[in-house]
């Protein structure tokens, strides 16, 4: 694990990256929530997804976005923030050209933007969606788009982001063609403040995705 420096569009962004030992690995890149809510790359949440690739043996890189920590700049728009995407997205690519398969994992804020990066990226093999933000009720940017992938949330999260849950189940499969499993993590909140909440989905992200990766290989 490494700090990497990578060129972009406002200036350096600086991330965190771990290379696989195996040369082909597939490959993980991880968006996290709004930095004006406090959420960064070292975030709790961030770092266990970061972890959960690594530990079933992807290479997989962490970033902050523009204006974030030392990610030079001012803190950007969706657009500033989907640019950068871009380029790290690139940036890990071209370090592992041997591999073809690469997910991307996003909680709250970031969980949307994994899902524009995946209509902009036909390479994108599965994904993982943790607490997205609900209140978000922009769909237009979604087009015929099949996939599958997880969303996480915690079973005590305010009404609304569990009810939206199912909202967001049937907009992805009827707009997207996208299949969303769901799991609901018992008694955690939207911060997985408790470290047994973190635990349970950092090993319930291990699982969907060792799974999934393993059911891609056979084919």
């Amino acid at each position: 694990m490494v700090d990497v420096i990578i060129s972009g569009e406002s200036g350096k962004i600086h991330a965190v990256y771990h290379k696989s030992a195996t040369e082909s690995a597939p490959l993980a890149v991880v968006l996290s929530g709004n930095p004006r809510s406090g959420y960064h790359m070292n975030d709790r949440i961030s770092y266990a997804i970061f972890r959960a690739y690594m530990d079933i043996g992807f290479s997989v890189l962490r970033f902050n976005y523009r204006g974030v920590g030392d990610s030079t700049g001012t803190i950007g728009t969706t657009a500033d923030n989907m640019m950068d995407i871009a380029t790290v997205i690139d940036w890990v690519q071209n370090q592992n050209e041997d591999s073809d398969k690469l997910w991307l994992s996003g909680s709250h804020i970031g969980a949307w933007y994994v899902l524009q990066a995946m209509m902009r990226r036909p390479e994108v093999s599965g994904f993982v969606l943790v607490s997205p933000d609900n209140t978000v009720s922009d769909f237009s940017f979604l087009s015929p788009r099949p996939n599958r992938g997880l969303l996480l949330q915690g079973a005590m999260e305010t009404e609304d982001a569990i009810e939206f849950a199912p909202h967001l189940t049937q907009i992805l499969k009827k707009q997207a063609q996208i299949d969303l499993e769901t799991i609901r993590i018992k008694g955690a909140d939207a911060k997985y403040a408790a470290p047994a909440d973190l635990k349970q989905l950092y090993n319930d992200i291990k699982a969907y995705v060792g799974r999934e990766n393993a059911e891609t290989k056979l084919l």
